[in-house]
């Protein structure tokens, strides 16, 4: 689904993944679930293109979990938050907050190391840029496209009924989250697309 003139929203992921077109080059936006891997996959050939880099916004297993098979198939180049590189690469674990549905998650859901990545601190690709909005994550990202006046946001907000909220159960360090929220509103982009729901107008 078109969500703006460089953004595309691939379909049937269980968190949104993004595919943006920057003068020719194809960037993905989070890799969703390992059963979603497919599905991206399957978009990219059929548009017959590949993605060069994909950035990362946060390390739960519905936004990496297809990051190996991906990678695989395309060899992209892959940016991840500094701070949660460990938990990529698979050497440490993701932290679950109380709540028991994260601590459930956690358990069952599962993502495959990937041998390599980049910081996002490194990033250097036209057009993008990033913003940390950590609290939900240590790590939490966001990225802003500059030609679409876009912002990708992962988990750090969500969409409910049109207004931008903190999904508590989720979210590691609220105080924190709530000052990466006046961030991102702060931001003023036109879009605010985010890793779940549906996209919020900005300014």
């Amino acid at each position: 689904m078109k969500v703006s003139e460089n953004v595309t929203l691939i379909d049937g992921t269980m968190a949104n993944c993004y595919d943006v077109k920057i003068e020719g080059t194809h960037v993905l936006i989070d890799a969703g679930t390992k059963k979603s891997s497919k599905k991206i996959i399957d978009y990219y050939k059929q548009i017959q293109q590949k993605p060069e880099y994909i950035l990362i916004t946060h390390y739960h297993p519905d936004h990496i979990g297809g990051l190996k098979n991906i990678i695989e198939e395309f060899g992209c180049k892959v940016y991840v938050p500094d701070n949660e590189m460990d938990v990529v690469m698979g050497k440490s674990k993701i932290i679950p907050t109380k709540h028991f549905l994260s601590k459930f998650v956690s358990k069952v859901m599962k993502s495959e190391p990937i041998k390599s990545a980049i910081k996002v601190t490194e990033l250097n690709i036209n057009e993008i840029s990033f913003l940390k909005t950590p609290g939900h994550t240590p790590g939490s990202t966001s990225y802003f496209l500059d030609s679409d006046q876009v912002l990708f946001v992962g988990d750090a907000i969500t969409n409910r009924s049109g207004r931008a909220i903190i999904n508590k159960a989720f979210t590691l360090d609220m105080k924190m989250a709530e000052k990466s929220k006046e961030l991102i509103i702060n931001k003023k982009a036109a879009l605010i697309l985010p890793g779940h729901g549906k996209p919020l107008k900005g300014r």
